[in-house]
């Protein structure tokens, strides 16, 4: 079963304008974009491509689920109060209204900071889609194949947006930012069965609203933060509704209004990048990154360097007298030496490498006691090295120098942490993260079960055998 379909528009040809030169006339870029994405089915996917779905839609689950535990996620869904309806409150194990679950499990993706990213811009484009295609395909009884159609081609386009802008502002937050168009066309994709004008009018209708949300909220630990993705994903839904309704976007807005006020150096050429006769010839997707570490990506360098000098070295809490990290200009931008919440810690180079170094590996639940973390993080020393800036943005470069009681000296640098696409996590690191989640508000053999339906995703397992399964409280 697919979803039912939506009234298309005409569309009309723009000037695509390339910095200061006006190239010849061709159709909007959202257009290009719109017609690739139409072009997205599940079964015509590489198998490289569906495995990394599959794992992402797992790993997004998993990061939901293992938040809806935390006190903030419990105070937040008291105060809303989601009604009951037809779509999974993963934190409640029970069916809410589609808007308050799509709020709820969004909001969620971004408490532990175990989200995933894009390489090459900074954002978390399959953490916000899965919640809202999960949302939209279990209130409209879409399959699973049209599901993760509409996965990977809002992958596709957000990926495409974040590469052309070519950064953020600095002062500007990515979640919200260029994830948002692909959201609303992952939505519109299944809202209207892969119809290629309304899902570019949702991409032209997003950049038109355009979300600006303050980058230093988190970093200062302000929860509120959580928020972001929340209305990301609520305003995709609202946009691509309307797309699918036959209101109209104006053409050409994603590079006329949006590229050029929120990239730092936007190129409008490359939104349609690995486009070949209307059909994905490559696939961003692949360059995604898991986070391995439950912190910001920018400290993942550093995570890994203090795992190796605890693993090879036996650095412990006990054993060492200075620590000294060294990190890139954009870490170090967003470091915070005094954190008072586990929010603020998660941005943390001193409170993330005090919790490895005092529970042997930095765990999901390490920060939330920061009074125990004190004594060591006034032994560590965290200062830019300007020799790593030159890695950003594909690495995330930390180096840590532990002295020891003893006076030996031992250093780590890490350049590409695991779990991009430089240095990719296993199959078996990535199911060791869902199930650590997972178990948490499951137990064990139902993680394992998730585990597997996931794994099986869109090839004989449908939408309802993934709500059921997370539905189901333990007996």
């Amino acid at each position: 079963m697919v979803c039912a379909g939506g009234t298309p528009h005409t569309f009309v040809n723009v000037m695509l304008s390339v910095g200061d030169v006006v190239t010849a006339e061709i159709k909007s870029a959202s257009a290009i974009l719109g017609n690739a994405a139409a072009a997205t089915h599940w079964n015509r996917l590489p198998s490289e491509v569906m495995a990394r779905a599959q794992h992402l839609f797992l790993d997004t689950l998993a990061i939901i689920a293992g938040a809806g535990t935390h006190p903030v996620m419990r105070r937040l869904a008291d105060e809303i109060a989601p009604e009951f309806g037809s779509v999974t409150f993963i934190g409640g194990r029970r069916g809410a209204t589609l808007r308050d679950a799509l709020l709820l499990n969004a909001a969620a993706t971004t408490v532990l900071q175990r989200q995933d990213g894009y390489a090459h811009a900074k954002g978390h484009p399959a953490s916000q889609l899965v919640p809202l295609l999960l949302g939209i395909a279990e209130q409209r009884r879409c399959s699973a194949e049209a599901m993760l159609s509409a996965f990977v081609a809002g992958y596709e386009v957000a990926a495409r947006v974040g590469k052309a802008l070519g950064g953020v502002p600095a002062w500007l937050h990515d979640s919200g930012n260029w994830t948002l168009m692909g959201l609303a066309a992952g939505a519109a994709h299944l809202l209207t069965a892969g119809q290629a004008l309304p899902i570019a009018a949702a991409i032209d209708g997003v950049s038109s609203l355009a979300l600006a949300f303050d980058r230093f909220t988190t970093v200062g630990g302000a929860t509120m933060h959580h928020l972001y993705p929340a209305m990301a994903v609520t305003d995709a839904l609202t946009a691509a509704q309307a797309a699918a309704a036959g209101l109209t976007s104006l053409p050409g807005v994603l590079e006329r209004y949006y590229g050029p006020r929120f990239g730092a150096a936007f190129r409008a050429e490359e939104l349609i990048q690995g486009i070949d006769a209307g059909d994905w010839s490559s696939f961003e997707i692949l360059n995604g990154y898991f986070k391995l570490h439950p912190s910001c990506a920018h400290m993942h360098g550093v995570g890994d360097a203090v795992d190796q000098l605890i693993a090879e070295e036996g650095l412990t809490a006990d054993n060492f007298s200075v620590i000294v990290v060294e990190l890139f200009g954009e870490a170090m931008e967003i470091n915070t030496d005094t954190p008072h919440n586990d929010l603020a810690a998660r941005f943390s180079a001193k409170a993330t490498v005090a919790a490895a170094v005092r529970y042997g590996r930095l765990d999901d639940m390490g920060l939330n006691d920061l009074t125990v973390l004190a004594p060591l993080m006034a032994r560590i020393t965290v200062r830019h090295d300007p020799s790593l800036d030159i890695y950003t943005p594909a690495g995330r470069p930390g180096r840590v120098t532990a002295t020891f009681a003893d006076g030996r000296r031992a250093v780590r640098e890490v350049i590409y942490p695991c779990g991009t696409a430089e240095v990719p996590a296993s199959p078996a690191q990535r199911q060791d993260k869902a199930h650590h989640l997972l178990a948490r508000h499951y137990g064990p053999a139902r993680a394992k079960l998730l585990i597997d339906l996931c794994g099986a995703l869109g090839q004989g397992v449908e939408v309802d055998d993934i709500s059921q399964a997370l539905r189901d409280v333990p007996g």
